[in-house]
């Protein structure tokens, strides 16, 4: 089980394939609506220390 308050949601399934490329680990993944499009879409879930370094290189462009 992890700690809510400690988690980050990814909806970029691409960001989040990277992050999991990188070593972060997932540790939920679960269907939500997009409220915009109200189309399904995946959510993943990390640990948002884990995850601070793959974050970084996501915003810089540096992460594949």
């Amino acid at each position: 089980m992890y700690d809510p308050n400690n988690a980050v949601r990814i909806i970029n399934m691409q960001q989040l394939a990277a992050y999991m490329a990188n070593g972060v680990e997932l540790l939920d993944i679960y269907i939500s609506k997009d409220y915009k499009t109200n189309k399904p879409i995946l959510v993943g879930i990390v640990d948002k220390e884990d995850s601070y370094e793959s974050y970084k290189l996501w915003c810089d462009h540096k992460l594949d």
